[in-house]
């Protein structure tokens, strides 16, 4: 969240010439309901159990393909071990306060994760899973995206 997902992955798609498929267009699609709405509708535990079933959609589709993930799906343990060695893992790492910069006001967020101790605490709780399923780890932070997807592609093309 904030971190560049759709961002980079529509533009690492578009430049590889492969589909793009969002996280939070599966979890609409899914759950009829974007990620805001089902969180104050059904919970929380509602959310992540979408996300996860998100994931398991994208793991399903054809490739090639760049895909978004939900922070919570990559932590889940099982989902991580389900995409381990299908796919190149590309975490996004951002510092919290880059974070909750580029959330801003937070329209469209879930009303905890416009919260830099929120965030911080997440990072935290989920960085030794992020590390350990991620074959790339990108801070973004400094870096514009432009070079996040330069790297990310070339990244493709090395193992492809």
């Amino acid at each position: 969240m904030g971190a560049g997902k759709s961002t980079v992955g529509r533009a690492v798609a578009a430049r590889l010439g492969w589909t793009y498929v969002d996280n939070d267009d599966l979890v609409r699609e899914l759950a009829g309901l974007d990620a805001v709405a089902l969180v104050a509708a059904r919970g929380v535990d509602e959310l992540h159990r979408v996300e996860v079933a998100a994931l398991d959609a994208v793991l399903a589709r054809p490739g090639p393909l760049v895909a978004s993930a939900a922070g919570f799906a990559v932590a889940a343990l099982a989902a991580a071990r389900r995409r381990r060695g299908r796919t190149i893992v590309a975490w996004l790492r951002a510092r919290p306060e880059t974070l909750r910069a580029r959330i801003g006001v937070g329209a469209g967020r879930r009303e905890d994760a416009r919260s830099e101790a929120w965030l911080a605490e997440t990072a935290r709780q989920r960085e030794v899973t992020f590390t350990a399923v991620a074959d790339l780890v990108v801070d973004v932070d400094d870096a514009t995206v432009d070079e996040i997807v330069a790297l990310l592609v070339a990244e493709v093309r090395a193992r492809s």
